[in-house]
């Protein structure tokens, strides 16, 4: 599961390491703490170019009558993200780049009914990653043809590897850069089993974590000194 997470990476570095414009990332904010809803940077393919996008994090797909009455589409499991009607269609055809340098989890207090202590995770080698997502065109009914229609997308979870487990037993999955390609590439469309075997996340060892304080709990907070390491991560908000 992945709930929150960060892109601070500063714009020119970003656009030379997905191959993307860097004028197309326009004004780019550091963000410390993207939440569900909230619009985020992803990665997609156009005419077999990458390209730049802007999409709600919680997915709307094609046939929902109103995205307030969908429950939160925020994570899709990838064992069993091929036969879930809201997921399949947009991963065999809509399949995207999210691009982050960090992420959130919460790990149970071992008091028995402490808070939840805040971890944030990122490659060891503190580099811009991509987790691997979806993404799906949405338009009200009865819209014009020229109004802009709502791009949203859904980050892919696997089972958490050791660098993780003590943490959440879920994990958003980060892709290797020598896999970003192919899970981009409009060859492997329909190509269920191909398309699964791409989705071998970083392996153990590449990632770090450290705990955060709890003011990380608080969309309101998105500061630098979120992610900072915390000897109290129970105190604060």
């Amino acid at each position: 599961m992945c709930g929150r997470y960060t892109l601070h990476t500063e714009k020119e570095l970003l656009a030379r390491r997905f191959e993307i414009d860097p004028d197309a990332l326009g004004d780019l904010a550091p963000r410390y703490n993207i939440a569900p809803t909230s619009e985020v940077l992803t990665v997609r393919l156009r005419e077999r170019e990458r390209e730049a996008a802007r999409m709600r994090w919680g997915l709307v797909p094609s046939w929902a009558k109103d995205p307030k009455q969908l429950r939160s589409m925020i994570n899709a499991r990838v064992e069993t993200v091929a036969q879930r009607p809201a997921y399949r269609r947009a991963f065999r055809r809509r399949r995207c780049l999210v691009l982050a340098d960090g992420f959130y989890e919460w790990q149970q207090s071992a008091l028995e009914r402490g808070p939840k202590l805040p971890h944030w995770i990122s490659l060891a080698d503190g580099e811009p990653f991509a987790f691997a997502g979806l993404w799906e065109v949405w338009r009200p009914e009865g819209a014009a043809e020229d109004a802009p229609p709502l791009l949203s997308c859904v980050l892919l979870t696997t089972a958490a590897n050791a660098d993780v487990s003590a943490i959440h037993e879920r994990m958003p999955i980060i892709l290797p850069p020598e896999r970003e390609a192919a899970w981009l590439d409009p060859g492997l469309d329909d190509d269920v089993e191909a398309l699964l075997e791409v989705l071998t996340p970083v392996p153990q060892g590449c990632l770090r974590a450290r705990p955060v304080s709890r003011r990380v709990n608080s969309t309101r907070n998105d500061q630098p000194e979120l992610i900072e390491p915390s000897d109290a991560p129970n105190t604060g908000f």
